[in-house]
């Protein structure tokens, strides 16, 4: 039996007066002085992002806000890509301790135990804690500080999305609490009577067989079981049917399997990373850090694969659940949404068919923050969807 105490809205809003948004969305979530808010506006409200901010809190009074600049943003039913948007997730959180943090690139540098990264995040492993973290891309070593978090607490969850909305230092916005910040890592710490799922669809599916890496060079892969890796890749693209080599042509990626120890590994087991090119005819450039000994397969994306992962992601979380959950945070790649699939609001009309009911909010990000195989990845091309909700009754 579970125990229904958790409250969650979310509301958007395509308006451009900044008291209008702020009436809009706190109109639309009806929540007063919620635990969390968060709140992501569209670059056509930076300049006047902190009387938005201001009009927020007057009407809504939340206990712990957090937010961020955004390409683009993502209400309950729509993906507003184009033109103003704002959007807003507020959910009362009984039993749940909501704690605030910011940190920057000074805050790094200095943290040296793990006790100190606890006492700045408010939390110990034994909580197994929970982290929505947000980082601006040009101020803080975002890579370096997922490492520590995964580090220092074991066991952990961290979800987010990198501020999109600006090419540049000091143009990003990040929010905490009434306050706007230029650079850092905003987030907020949640530990307590909450349950967590999250479902990282990177929208890709294998192509021709696993490979171990019997030599590498930092990010260059030069030899693939053996043979020159790019006569592999030319050799697997001849073999692709015609619609696969074209997907090929279209870009390419490849997938390093997590944990090395799991037979038949399927969507979800390896981390995606992009093909950047070809060396000297013999290596392949990858965006990641590679080892001889590691297991990898090529990997293609397109609209229907991205499609299907995401589908098939949730409706396992639907079959293994009692009950859809009380809200849901979704972080996507500014690739998706109607440049990928053609049409807007692919991704949230998908959730909203699988998980009816299910109040849901976020944005398209620079890179999206969430698990594979245990880790923690800053990802391409995907989404990553946190689901929350009351700890069962039993609990």
């Amino acid at each position: 039996m579970w125990c229904v105490s958790m409250s969650v809205r979310s509301a958007s809003s395509t308006s451009i007066d900044p008291d209008t948004v702020a009436a809009e969305l706190c109109d639309g979530v009806q929540l007063s002085s919620p635990d969390l808010a968060a709140i992501w506006i569209s670059h056509h409200h930076l300049g006047h992002q902190e009387a938005l901010l201001a009009s927020v809190h007057a009407r809504l009074n939340p206990r712990n806000l957090i937010g961020c600049s955004a390409q683009s943003v993502i209400g309950p039913e729509t993906e507003i890509e184009d033109g103003p948007g704002a959007c807003l997730f507020a959910a009362s959180l009984p039993g749940v301790r909501v704690f605030p943090f910011l940190l920057d690139q000074n805050d790094l540098e200095r943290l040296e135990e793990p006790a100190e990264l606890h006492d700045r995040l408010g939390a110990t492993p034994d909580d197994i804690p929970t982290f929505i973290i947000l980082p601006d891309p040009f101020t803080i070593q975002y890579q370096a500080c997922i490492g520590l978090i995964d580090q220092a607490f074991n066991g952990s969850t961290t979800v987010g999305g990198i501020a999109s909305a600006a090419r540049e230092p000091g143009k990003n916005r990040l929010f905490l609490g009434d306050q706007s910040f230029r650079q850092g890592l905003v987030g907020v710490t949640l530990t307590g009577d909450l349950r967590t799922s999250t479902i990282v669809s990177q929208g890709c599916r294998p192509i021709g067989p696993t490979f171990v890496i019997t030599k590498a060079k930092s990010n260059v892969i030069i030899q693939l079981g053996g043979r020159n890796a790019y006569d592999v890749l030319h050799d697997m693209h001849d073999k692709a049917s015609a619609s696969d080599q074209a997907r090929i042509r279209g870009g390419l990626h490849i997938g390093r399997l997590i944990n090395e120890h799991q037979d038949n590994p399927g969507p979800g087991d390896f981390l995606i990373r992009n093909i950047a090119g070809i060396v000297d005819n013999e290596g392949l450039a990858v965006t990641d850090h590679l080892r001889p000994g590691q297991t990898v397969q090529f990997h293609v994306r397109d609209a229907d694969t991205a499609e299907h992962e995401l589908r098939s992601l949730l409706t396992a979380h639907v079959e293994q659940s009692n009950a859809p959950p009380a809200g849901a945070l979704l972080f996507n790649c500014n690739g998706r949404g109607s440049g990928l699939f053609g049409e807007p609001n692919h991704d949230i009309h998908l959730i909203n068919e699988l998980l009816p009911g299910t109040p849901t909010a976020g944005f398209f990000a620079g890179g999206e923050i969430g698990p594979v195989g245990g880790s923690t990845f800053v990802h391409g091309l995907t989404s990553s969807l946190i689901l929350l909700d009351s700890l069962p009754a039993d609990d």
